[in-house]
C-alpha cells in the first residue's frame, strides 16, 4: 500500500527544546536592538511569518514586506552561524525511520511553518533534507491550513495522486487538525509541545512515543 507522508519538523524530527529555535530567536533580537525579544510569544505550529508579525506587535511596530524581507536577511545569516552549534539535534529515532521509509514506495513530504531555508538547515544538518523533494513552508502560507494544503497540492503534483492513504505525522494539537483539513490520518508523536493527555483529547489515530512503534505499519 502506497502512502504519502506529511511529516513535521519541530518536536517531530528535530528535537525541541529552548535550542531549538535561538537562530530565529537571535535574529529578532539583532532586528529589534533588543534582548528576549520573542518572551511571551509561543510560536509553536505557527508560521515564521506569524510569529514576526506577532512580535512586531508586541512592539508596537507596523509589518511590512520591507521589514520582513530585512529580518530574513538576518536570519539567513544566524542560520549559518548556528549550523555548526548542536542546537539542532534528532528527535528520538526519527532519523533511521526517515532513512528506511526513504528505501520503500511511500513518498514523504513535509508540513512546517518553518521557511523553506530554515527546514533545510536544519534537516541537513541531521542528513535528511534530501529525502524531502516537497512540503509546505512558512512562506507557503501565513496560517497551518493554508500550509497544509499547498503541501497537498505540490506533493500531487510531483508525486501524483495514486496514494492508499494520506499521513500526516506531528507532535501538536494542531498537526491533528491540520491533517483532518486534508482528509488525511494522524499519526501523534508524545516528543513536542502537547502532552500524551492533551494529544488524546483530539483522538488521533495513533499516539506513539517513538518512531519505531509504527515502522511495522509502514516497513512491511
Amino acid at each position: 500500500m502506497r502512502k504519502l507522508i506529511f511529516f513535521d519538523i519541530n518536536g517531530t524530527i528535530i528535537k525541541r527544546d529552548s535550542r531549538t529555535d535561538m537562530p530565529y530567536e537571535k535574529a529578532i533580537d539583532i532586528f529589534l536592538n533588543t534582548e528576549n525579544g520573542m518572551a511571551g510569544v509561543n510560536n509553536s505550529a505557527r508560521s515564521d511569518k506569524d510569529v514576526f508579525m506577532e512580535v512586531l506587535e508586541k512592539y508596537n511596530q507596523e509589518f511590512s514586506e520591507d521589514k520582513w524581507n530585512s529580518f530574513l536577511k538576518i536570519y539567513e545569516e544566524q542560520l549559518k552561524k548556528f549550523k555548526t552549534t548542536d542546537v539542532w539535534r534528532e528527535n528520538v529515532d526519527a532519523v533511521s525511520f526517515i532513512e528506511k521509509l526513504s528505501k520503500t514506495n511511500h513518498k514523504i513530504a513535509l508540513i512546517t511553518g518553518e521557511l523553506s531555508i530554515g527546514a533545510q538547515y536544519k534537516l541537513q544538518k541531521l542528513g535528511v533534507w534530501k529525502y524531502f523533494k516537497t512540503g509546505g513552508f512558512g512562506e507557503d502560507g501565513l496560517r497551518r491550513f493554508d500550509i497544509a494544503s499547498t503541501a497537498l497540492k505540490k506533493a500531487k503534483e510531483l508525486f501524483g495522486s495514486d496514494y492508499d492513504e494520506i499521513i500526516v505525522i506531528g507532535d501538536t494539537i494542531l498537526d491533528i487538525k491540520t491533517a483532518r483539513h486534508i482528509g488525511a490520518k494522524i499519526i501523534s508523536i508524545t516528543t513536542g509541545s502537547n502532552t500524551r493527555e492533551e494529544l488524546e483529547t483530539e483522538n488521533p489515530n495513533h499516539i506513539i512515543d517513538t518512531f519505531k512503534e509504527i515502522e511495522e505499519y509502514f516497513l512491511t
